[in-house]
């Protein structure tokens, strides 16, 4: 009977035995699709009417340098903005000169007038002033050293009308300018070539200090003149930057007051990243600067 007992005790022990649950098999990962590639469009500030302005548009890629913003000189002048259609974020840096109509434009645009042409007061701009240039280019004349008051000068004009001659006048009266000769290009009958060629002549090394040219051009016919004969023991001061003549300043065409090229890139490209990032540009003047020969180290 106790045999009976143990044998009947352990079979209900046993059937009482739970079984473990078998593991359950983990879903199948299902693979997460790969977004569709989209186009990564550049941030551009597009250039238009500065082919003939390198100086201009080196400054507005130096100030772009690790800035995050393509530039992109866009050829065929104010008319190619018009249609420009730009893919992704993007402002026109127009520079205008001459008389050039700025076209309707379907994306933001920041205007440096480089002549001081009037635009719309809500345009974002930048334009120069050139009347105190010819003030400027005179005082550099007069402070050059060596010269010593009374300065010995010729002076190149446009005409007696000119803002330029009206300082000049000033100057004589106030005994800071002594004028040995006067040119005016109104009432010349020769060409200034022939006018400087002639009346250079007739001064020798030590009679004359410099020549004030209210132009550029009448810089570098003057410097150009002074070359032909020879002649380093004369300076030229320019109060105009026309005729590329900050491009051709030497140890006699010595100093230009108009304006700095490279400077005004700068600062064009300052405010047109502005409205690239969807801010307000702040418009403003760009006066003369004194641009000097620096000899090439």
């Amino acid at each position: 009977m106790l045999l009976l007992f143990v044998a009947f005790s352990l079979a209900a022990c046993a059937d009482g035995l739970v079984a473990a649950p078998a593991q359950s098999r983990a879903p199948d990962s299902v693979a997460t699709p790969a977004p569709t590639p989209v186009p990564d469009h550049p941030r551009v500030i597009a250039v238009f009417g500065a082919e003939d302005a390198p100086a201009f548009l080196s400054g507005v890629e130096r100030a772009a340098k690790d800035s995050g913003v393509e530039i992109r000189l866009i050829n065929g002048g104010l008319s190619a903005l018009a249609d420009y259609k730009p893919e992704g974020d993007a402002v026109a840096l127009v520079y205008l000169s001459g008389t050039a109509t700025l076209p309707k434009a379907s994306i933001p645009m920041f205007v440096f007038a480089a002549e001081g042409q009037p635009l719309a007061s809500d345009l974002p701009q930048l334009r120069y002033d050139a009347a105190s240039a010819p003030k400027r280019a005179l005082e550099n004349a007069l402070n050059y050293p060596p010269h010593l008051a009374p300065v010995r000068l010729i002076g190149l004009f446009s005409s007696q009308a000119s803002p330029a001659y009206l300082l000049w006048s000033e100057a004589k009266t106030a005994g800071s300018v002594f004028a040995k000769e006067e040119f005016f290009a109104d009432t010349s009958e020769v060409a200034i070539t022939q006018w400087l060629a002639d009346v250079l002549s007739g001064y020798y090394p030590g009679m004359l200090d410099a020549l004030y040219a209210e132009t550029g051009a009448f810089a570098v016919a003057a410097a150009d003149a002074l070359a032909g004969l020879g002649r380093d023991d004369l300076e030229v001061f320019s109060a105009g930057t026309d005729a590329d003549v900050a491009d051709k300043l030497s140890p006699i065409l010595i100093c230009a007051v108009g304006i700095n090229q490279a400077d005004a890139g700068t600062r064009c490209f300052t405010e047109a990243q502005k409205l690239l990032s969807g801010e307000s540009a702040q418009s403003g003047t760009l006066p003369p600067d004194s641009l000097w020969y620096a000899a090439s180290p």
